[in-house]
């Protein structure tokens, strides 16, 4: 008997040739184990057909179910549906069925940079520093001891600046800063003087480090002429006669009617 084992496991070789020896299987071993490794590779592809035959059942989902929907099923809505990928060979630049969103913002821009009605804007083209142009409204020569500009901007800059004249005499230089100015909200623009006046106005322009290139606007809503014979001019029917006097920077003269 130990010398049938011994011969056993000499013509299996070595590895497993010891425990086909003691197993009493000797020569027949390596076909007994392409039989095994035949039989486990039928029952894997027999196991992977069923459940390819199975489809999604075993994970409570029905075939075609849209990912993303429950487990019970249900449709995509609209949005989702409409990003579906094209069939091949669909025209996929057509676009003429998708809406096209509509903004209305025209009115709101204008009125956001016009800030007030019955009044006249003042406006000039700068794009350089100490661009200035002149605004003038004529008076009788009646003595006068004081002006005040009711003016409103748009916009701000410490580098943008009015300033008030009579006849020759001008005022203070008064930056547009925000500190002063605060958009939308009527300012009073002063000149103390004591003279028989044939005009007043406004100088707008830039000052000595604008480094823009705009058109600066700023927006008058009346003026109050004080002495013996004062008044108050308002625009709230049109320019009543306030003008440019010089042409340096294309001024304009626009007048913003009652809403």
């Amino acid at each position: 008997m130990r010398s049938a084992r011994r011969l056993a496991s000499s013509r299996v070789g070595s590895g497993l040739g010891p425990l086909a020896a003691r197993a009493g299987l000797g020569a027949p071993w390596p076909g007994l184990l392409a039989l095994s490794l035949s039989a486990c590779a039928t029952d894997g592809a027999a196991g992977l057909e069923a459940r390819r035959g199975a489809g999604v059942a075993d994970l409570g989902r029905p075939p075609g179910m849209p990912i993303g929907t429950g487990a019970s099923g249900g449709e995509l809505d609209a949005r989702a549906a409409s990003t579906a990928a094209a069939e091949p060979g669909a025209d996929v630049t057509d676009n003429s069925g998708l809406a096209i969103p509509r903004f209305a913002t025209t009115e709101a821009a204008s009125a956001a940079r016009v800030p007030c009605a019955g009044c006249v804007e003042l406006s000039m083209h700068v794009n350089d520093i100490n661009q200035r142009d002149e605004f003038v409204l004529a008076l009788d020569g009646a003595p006068i001891t004081r002006v005040v500009w009711t003016v409103l901007v748009s916009f701000n800059s410490d580098q943008l600046a009015v300033q008030p004249f009579v006849d020759d005499d001008y005022g203070k230089y008064t930056e547009l800063h925000v500190n002063s100015f605060p958009l939308g909200t009527p300012v009073e623009v002063v000149q103390e003087v004591q003279r028989k006046a044939r005009t007043l106005g406004l100088v707008v322009g830039s000052s000595g480090a604008w480094t823009g290139n705009q058109t600066m606007s700023v927006f008058i809503d009346s003026v109050r002429v004080e002495g013996a014979r004062g008044f108050t001019q308002s625009f709230s029917a049109g320019p009543a006669g306030l003008s440019p006097r010089t042409q340096a920077r294309d001024p304009r003269v626009v007048f913003h009617p009652e809403r």
